[in-house]
This record gives C-alpha cells, sequence and structure tokens, in this order.
C-alpha cells in the first residue's frame, strides 16, 4: 500500500483573497465617518447660499424702497419749500417790490441748494430769474406750456431728474405770475454693496 500525498489543511485563511467580516465593517465605517460629514457640508452649503441669496434679495428691496421714500420726501418737502416762498414772493408782488423778491430768490438759492427760481408773468415771459439768461425770454421747456392750466402747487421730475415745483402767484382777483423752482437732489442715496 502506498500512502497518498497529503494536502495541506486549509486553515481559513486566504492569501489576500477574502476580507474578514471585521475588515468590512471597519471600511464600511470609515467610508461613512467620510461620506455623511461631506454629505452634511454640502447640504448646509446650499441652505447658506440660498440664505444669502434671500438676504441679497431683501437687501435689494429695502434699498428701493428708502430710496422711493427720500424721492417722496424730497418732493414734499419742495412743495413746503414753494407754498412757502409764495407766500413771501405775493405779498411783495402786491407791493410790486420786485427787489425784495430778487433779494429773496438769490438768499433761497443759495441757502436751501436750489438750482434755480423764476417768477413767470402770465404770459410766460420770465420777470425775474436767479439764471439771469432767462429774465425777459419766454420760459424754456415743456413745463413752460402747462403754466395756465396749474392753480396749486405742484411738484414734478423733469426730463433730467431735477425736481420742478411750480406755483401760481394769485392776486386778489388774478393770477400775476408763476413761481418756477428747481433742484436736483441726490438719488440713489442708499446702495447696496456687493457680498464678495
Amino acid at each position: 500500500m502506498t500512502e497518498k500525498p497529503k494536502t495541506p489543511e486549509k486553515t481559513g485563511t486566504a492569501s489576500g483573497k477574502k476580507l474578514s467580516a471585521q475588515a468590512i465593517v471597519s471600511i464600511i465605517i470609515l467610508v461613512l465617518m467620510i461620506i455623511i460629514p461631506l454629505v452634511i457640508y454640502l447640504w448646509k452649503q446650499s441652505e447658506i447660499n440660498n440664505i444669502r441669496k434671500d438676504c441679497d434679495k431683501r437687501i435689494l428691496e429695502i434699498t428701493a424702497q428708502a430710496n422711493k421714500t427720500v424721492e417722496e420726501n424730497n418732493s414734499k418737502n419742495m412743495d413746503m419749500l414753494t407754498r412757502v416762498f409764495l407766500w413771501a414772493v405775493r405779498s411783495e408782488l402786491l407791493r410790486n417790490n420786485l427787489e425784495q423778491i430778487e433779494q429773496y430768490m438769490t438768499d433761497l438759492v443759495k441757502s436751501a441748494d436750489l438750482n434755480n427760481i423764476s417768477l413767470i408773468k402770465a404770459d410766460g415771459i420770465v420777470i425775474l430769474s436767479t439764471d439771469k439768461k432767462y429774465e425777459g425770454n419766454a420760459y424754456p421747456g415743456t413745463i413752460a406750456r402747462e403754466f395756465a392750466q396749474i392753480n396749486s402747487v405742484i411738484t414734478k421730475t423733469g426730463e433730467n431728474g431735477d425736481l420742478i415745483s411750480i406755483c401760481p402767484v394769485m392776486g386778489l382777483d388774478n393770477r400775476l405770475g408763476t413761481i418756477v423752482i428747481t433742484h436736483t437732489p441726490k438719488k440713489n442715496i442708499f446702495v447696496a454693496k456687493e457680498n464678495k
């Protein structure tokens, strides 16, 4: 009887071909430790970006509203300034005191940072103006055609963005003339800053 050669017994350790259950669990845990924080980070970054976009949009809305409020206040202030100035001009015009009116106009332009004040007769010819080139001529621009229809103080925005306040000067029974005050207000005072 001849003996058969013995085959080596398998001891359960493969030469690197199979991983143990403990190694597989360790790899899964390691992969999860990398993937879960990465997913949370990306998710939170997305939320942060959305919040930034919402904040930027809200800042633009607030800025636009603030600028609109400033424009409305500028218009109301011009309206009030014109009304008060009208009282002084009317009383002096009834006394035919043009020198005093001219002094008022010059002082007001300097102190209130206005562009120009003109006093226009009912026929559209400028009697007095802080811009002397207008005096003795028809008032320039498209607004001059509207003077006859204006019966109270109105403030409007001109073609170049100036505020123009127009007010009739009424006598006891007739129209003595029209006051036109122009002012260039500061635009877009509030500007949203760019995020970097």
